[in-house]
């Protein structure tokens, strides 16, 4: 299974872990510190009725797990110290009641280290007996999974654009795929080789497979992640697999020209199905598209190509 991940910048990840947290406290509940003047004290919303601070944090993806604990570890560590710096300002904000918990809110949590620190980093805080943090203060990291179905749902409608970020299969990924599926890999042989130099054939066919396991991928992101997006961006592709089963591919007659031209009006009806869906994303679900008509139907090309 290839690996996706949401991709964020952090402005995108805020508006979104607004909406999260809007649901858990309540609209008006939820209050935002703006970085913008003299530091946000290690907070970037938080809820006096709960007594809670949530700092958002999203890794720069694709990163390893290890890269991604570190870096969420760091975060922890620096914005911990500036609401400790902040005691007056932070007890202010929540009208000298004790803060219970501080929370980092990311949006993939796949590390037991990221806990352990979350542990030493409690441990350490209550050592301080700081008048601002209630005696049981826990520092604590959550991410997506922590909200319900439908408030994620919501979220992900709200954004003005969905990026994913998808890595390559793995070799043996792309082998066990290959092994069993060798009716399709003939296929996309006898097709690719229309257009492919013989020398090049296979080569044609392995990155074949590779767009198709990526462009698969993210559409099964979408069905989890965004229903609403993933419903209409199916809807696009079978209306394009539709036209060409009935009237033919578009482009011709050189194969180059119509894998050009289908992928071209591919991406497009693709982006006018759902617009906040990334160039990027569009262009890897296009190209798996494509690679699943060579594979099976309804793409195919002159022998000649003429």
């Amino acid at each position: 299974m290839v690996n996706v991940v949401q991709q964020w910048n952090p402005d995108d990840w805020e508006s979104f872990a607004l909406s999260l947290l809007q649901v858990r406290h309540g609209i008006l509940n939820v209050q935002k510190v703006p970085a913008t003047h003299r530091g946000d004290f290690g907070i970037d919303f938080y809820c006096t009725a709960a007594s809670v601070i949530y700092q958002c944090f999203a890794v720069e993806e694709p990163v390893d797990v290890v890269a991604r604990a570190t870096r969420q570890k760091n975060k922890i560590t620096t914005d911990l110290r500036k609401l400790v710096d902040g005691a007056v300002e932070v007890s202010q904000l929540f009208l000298g009641v004790p803060v219970k918990k501080w929370i980092l809110l990311v949006p993939l949590h796949d590390s037991k280290d990221v806990n352990l620190h979350c542990a030493k980093k409690t441990t350490d805080t209550r050592a301080l007996q700081l008048a601002h943090l209630d005696t049981d203060f826990e520092v604590c990291v959550h991410d997506q999974g922590a909200f319900p179905g439908a408030a994620l749902s919501a979220a992900i409608s709200a954004l003005t654009n969905l990026s994913l970020s998808v890595q390559a299969p793995t070799q043996k990924e792309l082998e066990e795929w290959q092994a069993g599926s060798p009716n399709l890999l003939a296929n996309a042989t006898k097709k690719l080789s229309k257009r492919t130099a013989p020398g090049g054939v296979q080569d044609a066919v392995v990155s074949g497979v590779e767009l198709f396991l990526k462009g698969n991928a993210l559409v099964d992101a979408l069905r989890s992640s965004a229903p609403d997006l993933h419903e209409k961006v199916v809807a696009a592709i079978s209306g394009r697999a539709r036209r060409l089963s009935y009237v033919g591919p578009q482009g011709g007659p050189a194969p180059n020209n119509i894998m050009n031209t289908e992928l071209n009006t591919l991406i497009n009806a693709i982006k006018d199905a759902a617009p906040t869906l990334s160039q990027a994303n569009a262009e890897d679900i296009a190209l798996g598209t494509l690679s699943d008509w060579i594979m099976r139907c309804p793409l195919d090309f002159p022998s000649n190509g003429s």
